[in-house]
Parts: structure tokens; C-alpha cells; sequence
């Protein structure tokens, strides 16, 4: 079941990059999260009637403007750079989010989390290789994704802060809602409003693919293996999803991986599971509670991430 959340959220990446070919970024993402918030809506909505909703307004504005920022760049780098880059550029935050937690909690980072700090920045040098001549190839969807990567990272640790306190599925819902809201208001002064001839078969198939497969699919797989094995082993499996967004870019999008990225993608990996290794609880970025100290895996995003668990729940991541 994680192999197939795994697979699923990697496969975000290139499904959003597809959908981002006919629809602008804050439509798409508008049109995500406003569908997946009412998919959630109904499916919590006993826990809902329960909840006090009034008391958790400024965590869910907290997490919302968080997750909102966090597409925005996620996203708007996938626009001028491929998806598989992209899916491990974003899986960075899994690296970034115990020196987060040491700005915060003043909870100093391991050993372990600084030797996968190091490994991880080696593995982007060597993604920012250029395939001839010299220098660096760090593009601005590059940054703009790690920045991104870098929002996702403050995203969890809020997360991981406010879930001690509140319900963390009821958190995810208020985060897709106002996140949601913010991409629909920026949608509709910035950006046209896609046509219907926009949502050819392809597109279409991709956004049902974010919405059904990254939010509900592969959440649901996570939620019912992480009640049957350890925290960590699944957390392990999990990490594969930057893997599978690579191996779904090169299968659907013909993705090129020259030698230099698929050396910086091998060193992220490696960063990603060190980072991960003796970890006993598990929390991605796209809808459960998660310590900012324990397992930590991406979108996402898209969609995610997720990153997500999150939605991810990411999506792409």
C-alpha cells in the first residue's frame, strides 16, 4: 500500500507539469484544492459537527498562507523545469526541517541531520551541473523550487506544533480551504480564466488524477499501512515517491537525466534516507499530526505535498 502512495504522489509531478501546459498556476491550484477541500468536507464532516472550529482560525490562517506559499513557488518552478527535477529539489525539505526545528525549538540538529545536509547540497551542485562547459546550470525554477521545498519544511514544523493542540485532519481541512481561497483571489485578478476548450482529455485525466489519486487515494493507502507496520519502515518506503516522480517524468514526458543529474538525484536520495533513518513516527506534507523531530517525507504537492500526511495529503509533491 505505501509503494502505491509512493508511486502516486510521484506521479503528481509530471501530472501537474502536464496540466500546467493548458492552465495557468493559481487556476490549477484553485481548482485542486477547492474540489479536494469539498471531498474532505464530506468525508470529515461528523468530525467537523464535533469540532470548534473558532478556535483553530489562526493555525489553519497560519498553515494555509504556509501551504499557499509553498505551491506557489513548487509550482511556479515546475513551469520551466522538468518534473523529475523538480520532485527532488521539493524532497529536499525533508533535509531542511531539523534546522528548522532548531530555529524554533532550539532543538539542535543530529549529526546525522548535518552529514545529510552536506550530501544533500553535493547532490544539487551536481544537479546544477550544466552538460557542456563549465560552471553552474541553477535555473530560476531551480530556486523558486527550493524555496518552495524551504516553505514546505516551515509548513510541517507548524504542523507539528499545532497538531499537539488541535485535530490534525480538521488543520488539513482548514489549510486546503484558505490556501484555496488564496489561489482563487490570485487566480482571478492576475490570471485568465481558462477556457473549456483548455481541458482537453489529457488535462482533464491529470487534474482527476491530483485531486482523486494524490488526495484521496494515496492518503487513504498511508493511513491504513501506517496502522499495520512500523513508523519507520514506512517511512523509508515513502521516500521512494522523488524516484517514482523521476521514473514517471521519463516514461510520460521523455524526461532527459544526463549523468551529473542522475549522480545529484542518487546523493539526494541518499541525504533524504539518512535524514529519515532511526525516526519513530512518520508525517508527510501534503493530514496527519506530525513532530517536526520525527520522520518527515514529501508534496505535495504538488499535490504534493506534500509534502503531506499532507496532500500530498502534495502534490507535487
Amino acid at each position: 500500500m505505501l509503494l502505491v502512495a509512493a508511486a502516486t504522489w510521484g506521479g503528481g509531478y509530471t501530472f501537474s507539469k502536464i496540466a500546467l501546459d493548458a492552465i495557468d498556476v493559481q487556476w490549477m491550484m484553485a481548482i485542486r484544492l477547492t474540489l479536494g477541500s469539498m471531498i474532505l468536507a464530506v468525508a470529515l464532516w461528523p468530525r467537523i459537527r464535533r469540532t470548534r472550529l473558532s478556535h483553530m482560525v489562526i493555525p489553519g490562517m497560519l498553515l494555509g498562507l504556509s501551504y499557499w506559499m509553498a505551491f506557489m513557488f513548487q509550482m511556479e518552478g515546475l513551469t520551466s523545469i522538468a518534473p523529475g527535477r523538480n520532485a527532488f529539489l521539493t524532497a529536499t525539505y525533508c533535509v531542511i526541517v531539523p534546522f528548522l526545528v532548531w530555529c524554533v525549538a532550539r532543538r539542535a540538529p543530529t549529526m546525522r541531520n548535518i552529514i545529510a545536509a552536506i550530501i544533500c547540497l553535493v547532490g544539487i551542485g551536481f544537479i546544477s551541473l550544466p552538460s557542456t562547459g563549465l560552471g553552474l546550470d541553477f535555473s530560476t525554477g531551480d530556486a523558486l523550487t527550493m524555496v518552495g521545498a524551504l516553505i514546505f519544511a516551515l509548513n510541517l514544523v507548524l504542523e507539528g506544533m499545532f497538531a499537539k493542540k488541535f485535530d490534525p485532519l480538521i488543520l488539513t481541512l482548514y489549510e486546503f480551504v484558505i490556501a484555496g481561497i488564496m489561489f482563487l483571489a490570485g487566480a482571478l485578478i492576475f490570471e485568465p480564466i481558462p477556457s473549456l476548450t483548455s481541458f482537453t482529455p489529457t488535462i482533464s485525466w491529470s487534474m482527476a488524477y491530483l485531486i482523486v489519486g494524490s488526495t484521496l487515494i494515496a492518503q487513504t493507502f498511508q493511513n491504513a499501512a501506517f496502522s499495520k507496520i512500523p513508523a519507520t519502515q514506512g517511512s523509508i518506503i515513502l521516500c521512494t515517491e522523488s524516484l517514482f516522480g523521476v521514473l514517471f517524468a521519463i516514461v510520460l514526458v521523455h524526461e532527459h537525466v544526463s549523468i551529473e543529474t542522475a549522480l545529484g538525484f542518487v546523493l539526494i536520495f541518499c541525504a533524504i534516507l539518512l535524514s529519515e533513518l532511526r525516526i519513530q513516527h512518520h508525517r508527510r506534507p501534503r493530514a496527519e499530526s506530525m513532530d517536526p523531530n520525527n520522520g518527515i517525507a514529501g508534496g505535495h504537492l504538488g499535490i504534493s505535498h506534500h509534502r503531506e500526511s499532507r496532500e500530498r495529503h502534495q502534490p507535487a509533491h
